[in-house]
């Protein structure tokens, strides 16, 4: 796909029709996302200077924007923020954070459940639970995207005692939990040796869509027969 849209963005070029921000914004954040960050930042420095090689300070990319007339915005940040995150380079992540803060930029919700779910990724839990902590104090509200990955994290760090504390809390807090929410919430249970907890959870939900989940069955029939217990699941084929 990204491909596709790099195809027209060079027609488009070719064509003298002038990018905008939110071209550039679509572009940055399809590259990163695929872990291509020196294209993303080579397709926004000089025609000319593309054949210098590698690009390592990835503040050129915002560089290479305003250099072109365009004010990197929020959404640019956040892109660059993902992309890093999502290759586990979060010393580049939180570079580029600093620098959107220098810009008088606010972070995003968005922004920090990039962080947070980096940081999970590389197993510092208690840096994404400080940066949890710390979006709170700012005023920020934590959504489901948020939560989830922070109960993975808790529970994959073995803490499903405080996992399954922030599950209810999610909650309390007005957060309506997702199918995503839930596989977390049973993997992790059934992980800790708690199946029969897990389904009774699942019994209780009498929500359609998410008893009629995939996903979730062959979460609760693995994990059941992982505890040594596949009877337990005998009821979800009724």
């Amino acid at each position: 796909m990204v491909d596709h849209a790099l195809e027209l963005f060079a027609k488009m070029t070719e064509k003298g029709v002038l990018a905008n921000i939110i071209t550039y914004n679509s572009l940055i954040h399809g590259l990163c996302n695929f872990g291509r960050e020196t294209e993303a930042t080579k397709m926004l420095i000089d025609m000319e200077e593309e054949g210098q090689g590698y690009v390592k300070d990835v503040e050129f990319v915002v560089q290479a924007i305003a250099r072109r007339g365009l004010h990197p915005n929020v959404i640019t940040y956040n892109a660059l923020i993902d992309g890093y995150c999502l290759r586990g380079q979060m010393d580049e992540a939180e570079k580029i954070l600093d620098g959107m803060v220098d810009k008088e930029l606010v972070p995003n919700i968005m922004t920090y459940n990039s962080l947070i779910n980096g940081y999970r990724k590389k197993k510092r839990i208690h840096k994404a639970w400080r940066l949890f902590q710390e979006i709170q104090d700012k005023g920020l509200i934590p959504d489901v995207v948020t939560y989830s990955s922070m109960l993975q994290g808790l529970f994959e760090s073995g803490n499903p005692a405080a996992a399954r504390e922030l599950f209810n809390k999610m909650q309390v807090k007005g957060q309506v939990p997702n199918i995503c929410s839930y596989r977390i919430l049973f993997h992790g249970m059934c992980k800790n040796y708690q199946c029969s907890d897990a389904l009774a959870h699942f019994w209780s939900l009498g929500n359609k869509e998410s008893m009629e989940d995939v996903g979730l069955y062959n979460i609760l029939i693995d994990g059941c027969s992982k505890c040594g217990n596949p009877s337990l699941t005998m009821d979800l084929f009724d």
